[in-house]
């Protein structure tokens, strides 16, 4: 075999090369469909995420050995090819780097793509922060590598950092705002938002490093700048625990007897309503007299949060009542005028 390769010439190496890469890259291929096909059968999915993250990578790096040994053969006849394998040396390491990034993509994507309570708001900004972990070391790495001094490269970041700070400091504002959203979770993505001077109210659709994407229920898309919500109060809706049901219903003056009685029906039907919260104030009472009614006030709050399932609650809740008045032979006020006229 040593004598073989001893008088074959250095172009038949790179052939042979070729044809040995070839078969690998092949025989890679199937042997990763054999693996994927024995993974599918499995019930979790996170094997197939891994196979297929590191499937490209390998069948580059098996390219990227037919390259550097072909190289390494034609040195002899083409000297400049011996200052070129200096600098591709540190390739694997390029490509080990892009492995890695695609591993923490495709676990990134079987934790969003899996049901459950997870977080995914929490798994975007961690998988995003490990991967500018790893390329950042693999960065001082390589500069390590080429002969540059690390603590030279740190020192002059710290220096830059500042002087970008100060450029752009807007940015950072923005940036910082994003990762105090993503630790203080006063929302997340899908959450109903709207200010207190309801100048922005919609559907989160995603919180960027920089902005967030908001769909406004005329279904526009507004993107918000993060170091907003640091400065303005944020409702959610969408996080209540209850809906209030605050009314006034006025009857005729001519009907103030029956009043104590239908007020104490209605309480009756409040205190027994099955989607009505009983843990919370729950209040019916006679409030005031007013121009042309004699008011009373319900107050309570509904166990039921979905808006149109409690608009539905609600409507039978005030017909209910306003059977309660027909039935004491009282009628709802509406604005009247009495004129009495002198002979």
């Amino acid at each position: 075999m040593s004598e073989f390769i001893q008088n074959i010439s250095p172009i038949q190496m790179t052939g042979v090369l070729f044809v040995v890469a070839l078969v690998a890259h092949f025989g890679l291929g199937i042997a990763l469909k054999l693996i994927t096909k024995h993974t599918g059968k499995t019930k979790t999915q996170i094997d197939d995420y891994l196979i297929a993250s590191l499937s490209t990578p390998l069948k580059v790096l098996i390219w990227y050995g037919w390259i550097y040994f072909s190289a390494l053969a034609l040195k002899v006849d083409i000297p400049v090819l011996g200052q070129i394998i200096g600098y591709i040396d540190i390739i694997p390491i390029l490509i080990l780097t892009w492995a890695v990034i695609r591993l923490i993509s495709s676990i990134e994507s079987f934790m969003l793509e899996r049901k459950g309570s997870v977080d995914k708001d929490s798994v975007r900004l961690f998988t995003r922060l490990f991967k500018m972990l790893v390329v950042f070391a693999i960065v001082l790495g390589v500069a390590q590598y080429f002969g540059f001094a690390v603590s030279s490269i740190i020192t002059f970041g710290g220096v830059g950092g500042i002087v970008i700070g100060f450029a752009a400091k807007d940015m950072l504002a923005n940036v910082f705002g994003g990762l105090m959203i993503q630790m203080d979770k006063p929302f997340s993505t899908g959450d109903w938002i709207r200010t207190t001077d309801n100048s922005i109210e919609g559907m989160v659709e995603k919180i960027g490093w920089r902005m967030t994407r908001i769909r406004t229920f005329t279904k526009n898309p507004v993107y918000v700048p993060n170091s907003i919500f640091a400065t303005i109060p944020i409702e959610t809706p969408s996080r209540m625990t209850n809906r209030r049901i605050n009314e006034i219903i006025g009857i005729r003056y001519d009907d103030i007897e029956q009043m104590p009685s239908i007020i104490e029906e209605v309480e009756t039907l409040m205190n027994n309503h099955e989607h009505i919260d009983h843990n919370e104030a729950c209040r019916v009472y006679f409030d005031v007299f007013n121009a042309s009614s004699l008011d009373f006030v319900i107050y309570a709050f509904s166990s039921v949060t979905n808006s149109t399932e409690f608009k539905r609650i609600k409507g039978k809740l005030l017909l209910d009542i306003a059977a309660i008045i027909a039935k004491h032979g009282a009628e709802i006020a509406y604005p009247t005028q009495t004129l009495h006229i002198q002979k």
